[in-house]
């Protein structure tokens, strides 16, 4: 049987070896964005049905350059109500704003169909729908656009029981 023999650790040592660990973390490459399993929630939460985490944890690195973890992926899966509710977080203010002027409650407008155009890609026709619409709800529309309705319809169903309680209060 081998014996394995651990060296003395004293006060001392253990001194140096926190700055050390912080000091390298600043010069080692920083792979991932806090929060970017936040943002990539939605998409990882909809492959999941056909993916392994090790499987998109290895196509981000792969194909897109993200390092993200299986096991960020997996605790991101395994409680699904929190990180609904944080990607939430990023889209409700955007969602408020839509909702005071006048599209209905977002409980309804959320779960629908895209509503909004396609980009438009014209200057003049952009300058004057801008000029039609205030600043915030552009913004707020723009926003909607990017993060909420690029989700495809399936998975953004498949959230709402996630964020019932939120949009009971609305």
């Amino acid at each position: 049987m081998e014996t394995m023999i651990t060296k003395q650790i004293n006060v001392a040592d253990v001194a140096g070896v926190g700055p050390k660990l912080l000091a390298h973390s600043k010069s080692a490459d920083f792979s991932a964005r806090r929060g970017l399993v936040v943002e990539l929630f939605p998409f990882i939460f909809g492959a999941a049905e056909r993916m392994s985490a090790r499987a998109m944890s290895q196509f981000l690195e792969k194909e897109q350059g993200i390092r993200l973890s299986a096991v960020t992926i997996n605790k991101a899966l395994n409680d699904p109500a929190k990180n609904w509710n944080l990607f939430f977080d990023l889209i409700e203010p955007a969602a408020c704003i839509f909702e005071k002027d006048g599209e209905g409650p977002m409980g309804k407008f959320l779960f629908r169909e895209q509503i909004f155009l396609k980009p438009i890609k014209n200057k003049f026709v952009k300058a004057a729908l801008k000029s039609l619409l205030k600043a915030e709800v552009a913004q707020a529309a723009s926003i909607l656009r990017e993060k909420w309705y690029a989700i495809d319809l399936e998975i953004r169903l498949k959230a709402r029981p996630f964020l019932e309680h939120r949009l009971g209060k609305k």
